[in-house]
């Protein structure tokens, strides 16, 4: 409604002579427009014909009925608040309102009321106009409304949507959502022609290049993705979906699409292609071999690369013979191998398997395998997936330990001397404990509480003893030795045993001593006990080596010295040990035997001699040990020293030395005894026990970090296969949903939306007895363009998501897909399924493989120029075949790819991905000249429906 300027026309007095109330009656009455002369109050004082048709009520009813019984309530307070205040202004009034008619029907009518003024300025009488709301205002209003239903879907969907002209890249529209896309404004966009084009990276300029001159030229891709730069600064990723509009004449005038952010699937493709580069390497850097076998079929799935490293086969050779495998075993463990298949046939897995295996070389290789085992639903076996490594390095190792622990028994079982092979982890514990609890002095600990000896021989676990400590204890058998330990122990043996302990406590590895031990039939008999902590067990005192070399007959002849000189020199000379008497500084007798050890003639064997002979290394320790004997009036001491002999060679002494009586004074008795042959086989001993122990920790450590180096790539490769299941599954779920949606907004909104201003522009004219032709020619043009976007909508509806899938399942979407190929592109399309109505798939299979021959036939259609395309769906038990063919003009396959890389284009690449997210294979065999075909497989299991 608006108000006219106050310069409203008055009526100029007309002479009287000039006035013919019936003439101006019957002049009213000619026009179409409905006219009414009207007081200051808009009581009708005359009406027109065309006015009272409107009421429908004579001139007098007009006037005589009260205004509020022709007039709905709306409209006398329209009157009374926007009409008479405009009259009494002087300005004229137009707007919309309602009437009442005679037969009681509230009409909506347009009208216009100009006020009339007499020569002082009153109002006098108001002239009004009236028209009924034409269909004019009613397609405005269905336009109006329809551009409110278009502008809520832009502005509440994530997608925009636009036309361009193709002539200079300016915007006819470009919905409110581009903002969030690129971060430039709806305005921005109007503004800058092209400016899209400024949003595209420079790599990709080429290319959008290319697209933009195959839209001038008519020809579109429909679906396009690149890259493009967000007013932030960050790269987005978008998807365009476009068709061409063209005018009259058929040229190619505009192009219209939906523009998506897709920068969140992007990402995913790219965490995806990660995932799947993390595979590719993992599977070409180990030397480890990763499969997956079908069961119970016995074929391959998957086989790494590695495989030919591993077995000199490559992988052609097992895709060609999947017997090979079998061939490759070792023939002492093949019934092995069959046994272990016939397990897993029966869902029985073992943790690790290892075998021999042949080489294509003819070497004999060792092989350990993990594997993981797959089930169906019925949890049948159906594959099993693993990790095969070769062995043969560690096994050659384990072997070389065994020879070693085999020569380390021999040489303990066999040695003439008696030893001990303990196991002092427990009594570790006890001491650690009692440090926690402060102790410190042993020696006093062990003093005031005896029972804790007791304790720490209890701890002590004998693991072996050799043949010479039987004979010696005059024991049978191991058992009734370590059964009747108590019997062979002394004081002395306490005494010594707590010397041990209190060594040990303080950190002490090696310790020497005389004892007296009881044989089992009651003998006593002396022997010299020594104990020695391997290095790389002085942590734990997990093992500790004991030797006890029986001096029975020294110790005889140093008591028959005691008890008689003559006695003593004639034991003396004939003892095998040696034997030096000190007295007062001077050597007053050495034996024969004692020249002997020194390799030295007896006659220049004198105090100073004997000094220098010992090896520097030891020559303090002795000289303070004999000063500390001296000083604190020892009665004995007991050590083992190192000599260098005449010759040159170094030979290991036991020396003990005790106070005697000689020519009656003080003196002082060596006795040496030479145990250089038992230090060497106490040597080779240990060092064939830490060669042992060290290739075996190496071995150990090597193939711990194997172990977990491949446990950790196995682990990343199979979370590796499931972020690419799980990814690719997302991907394709996300983007059939998005097409679902998208789909369904332009079904039942846009295309709902644009049918129903079709009906009106339609039926625009149905009740107007003359319409101008122009006026026709451009309603029948609206509707045609409006017929063409109804069709354009649901063509796009129906791409995004075929109804004939819900409605006829994938079999009859086929048919339907093909007869549509076959009319819109004129060549012969034969289709055929079987075997297929026993399979319960479930929908994202259907509409996968609806997807994968919906593209193959709009590639035939688009590249192949083929007068024919053959499409073969049958089920053939495990699997599901499809046979896509042409003879069109085909391709070389290596150059296509590149060139489809190149281009960004999707269509092959989105059918082997969804290929593989059903476990099947799709292979593509085509030269120039000879057509194309498609062969794609996809197991059965994979594509049923789960419930």
């Amino acid at each position: 409604m608006k108000n006219s300027s106050p310069s409203s026309p008055q009526l100029g007095r007309l002479p009287e002579h000039a006035v013919n109330p019936r003439l101006v009656e019957q002049m009213l009455d000619a026009l179409d427009m409905a006219m009414a002369i009207r007081d200051e109050h808009l009581v009708p004082v005359f009406a027109n014909q065309a006015f009272r048709e409107f009421y429908g009520m004579p001139m007098e009813y007009l006037q005589d009925k009260r205004q509020d019984l022709i007039l709905p309530e709306s409209t006398l307070g329209l009157y009374a608040n926007e009409v008479l205040p405009a009259m009494a202004a002087g300005r004229a009034w137009e707007g919309a309102y309602a009437i009442r008619t005679a037969t009681g029907e509230l009409r909506e009518v347009r009208g216009r009321f100009i006020p009339v003024r007499d020569d002082s300025g009153a109002l006098t009488h108001v002239v009004s106009t009236m028209r009924g709301a034409s269909d004019y205002e009613q397609v405005r209003k269905v336009l109006t409304q329809t551009e409110r239903h278009l502008t809520f879907l832009t502005e509440n969907t994530s997608d925009c949507l636009f036309r361009v002209r193709l002539s200079d890249g300016s915007y006819d529209y470009v919905s409110p959502t581009v903002q969030n896309i690129t971060g430039y404004s709806q305005q921005e966009f109007y503004a800058t022609p092209k400016l899209f084009r400024r949003l595209v990276p420079d790599d990709w300029m080429d290319t959008v290049k290319m697209w933009w001159r195959e839209l001038r030229e008519g020809n579109t891709r429909y679906e396009y993705e690149l890259p493009l730069m967000h007013r932030n600064g960050n790269r987005r990723w978008i998807h365009q979906r476009i068709r061409v509009s063209r005018d009259d004449a058929g040229k190619p005038v505009a192009a219209e699409g939906i523009l998506t952010d897709i920068t969140d699937r992007h990402m995913t493709e790219d965490a995806l292609a990660a995932a799947q580069k993390s595979l590719n390497f993992i599977s070409n850097s180990t030397s480890d071999i990763f499969f997956r076998l079908r069961i119970p079929e016995g074929t391959y799935d998957y086989l790494s690369p590695s495989v030919e490293r591993f077995s000199g086969y490559t992988l052609e050779e097992y895709a060609a013979d999947p017997r090979l495998i079998k061939r490759v075993i070792h023939p002492d463990w093949r019934d092995y191998f069959q046994k272990t298949w016939e397990d897993l046939l029966r869902g029985e897995i073992r943790p690790v398997y290892e075998f021999q295996y042949v080489h294509k070389s003819g070497e004999v290789r060792w092989a350990s395998q993990r594997v993981i085992l797959h089930k169906d639903e019925d949890g049948t076996p159906i594959a099993i997936e693993g990790m095969a490594t070769n062995v043969t390095e560690r096994k050659a190792a384990e072997e070389a330990a065994r020879e070693n622990a085999q020569r380390f028994r021999v040489l303990f079982e066999d040695s003439p001397i008696s030893l001990w092979e303990e196991d002092l982890t427990d009594l570790k514990a006890y001491f650690d404990a009692l440090k926690d609890r402060g102790i410190e002095d042993f020696r006093e600990f062990f003093r005031q509480n005896p029972e804790a000896l007791a304790r720490c021989a209890s701890l002590v676990k004998v693991v072996n003893i050799n043949k010479a400590t039987l004979t010696l204890l005059g024991a049978r058998t191991k058992e009734e030795l370590l059964g009747n330990l108590e019997k062979v122990l002394t004081e002395s043996s306490m005494a010594a045993f707590t010397e041990e302990m209190i060594l040990l406590a303080t950190g002490g590895r090696e310790y020497c001593g005389e004892i007296t031990h009881r044989t089992l039939d009651g003998e006593i008999i002396w022997v010299m006990v020594h104990f020695f902590v391997p290095p790389e067990y002085a942590d734990t005192l997990s093992r500790v080596i004991v030797s006890l070399l029986d001096v029975t007959p020294r110790k005889r002849a140093e008591e028959a010295l005691m008890d008689s000189e003559e006695r003593y020199r004639v034991l003396a000379e004939n003892s095998q040990d040696g034997v030096i008497v000190f007295q007062d500084g001077d050597v007053r007798y050495i034996n024969e035997r004692t020249a002997a050890i020194f390799e030295r003639d007896l006659s220049v064997l004198d105090q100073n001699t004997l000094i220098s002979s010992i090896h520097p290394e030891d020559r303090d320790h002795i000289l303070a040990l004999a000063d500390q004997m001296k000083s604190d009036g020892k009665e004995a001491s007991f050590t083992s020293v190192r000599i260098i002999t005449g010759t040159g060679r170094t030979r290991w002494l036991t020396s003990t030395a005790k106070p005697i009586m000689w020519d009656g004074r003080e003196a002082q008795l060596g006795i040496l005894t030479d145990v250089t042959r038992h230090k060497i086989l106490e040597r080779e001993l240990l060092r064939a026990h830490v060669e042992m122990e060290n290739r075996i920790k190496k071995r150990t450590a090597e193939l711990s970090e194997a172990n977990v180096r491949l446990k950790a790539e196995a682990e990343e490769r199979g979370k590796a296969q499931e972020r690419i299941l799980s990814l690719t599954q997302q991907l394709i779920r996300i983007q059939e949903d998005e097409r679902q949606r998208i789909s369904r907004d332009l079904h039942d909104n846009v295309a709902q939306d644009l049918s129903s201003i079709m009906l009106k522009m339609e039926t625009l004219f149905d009740d107007q007895s003359c319409v101008n032709d122009e006026l026709m020619d451009r309603g029948r043009n609206v509707a045609e363009i409006l017929h063409k976007a109804i069709a354009s909508v649901r063509d796009i509806a129906y791409g995004l998501r075929p109804p004939a899938l819900e409605q006829f399942g994938l079999v009859g979407a086929l048919e339907t897909l093909c007869q549509d190929v076959a009319s819109k592109h004129s060549y012969v399309v034969d289709f055929f399924a079987t075997g297929l109505e026993d399979i319960q798939m479930d929908y994202d299979a259907e509409i996968n493989i609806y997807r994968m021959i919906q593209e193959a036939v709009r590639n035939i259609s688009r590249h192949a120029g083929a007068s024919k395309a053959t499409i073969r769906m049958v089920k053939s038990h495990p699997d599901i075949l499809i046979r896509i063919e042409d003879n069109g003009r085909g391709f070389n396959l290596d150059q296509r790819l590149e060139k489809a890389a190149a281009e960004k284009r999707m269509g092959v690449r989105s059918m082997e991905e969804r290929t593989r997210l059903f476990g099947g294979v799709m292979e593509i065999q085509s030269l120039p000249g000879t057509g194309t075909r498609v062969l794609i497989k996809i197991p059965i299991e994979k594509a049923g429906r789960r419930e």
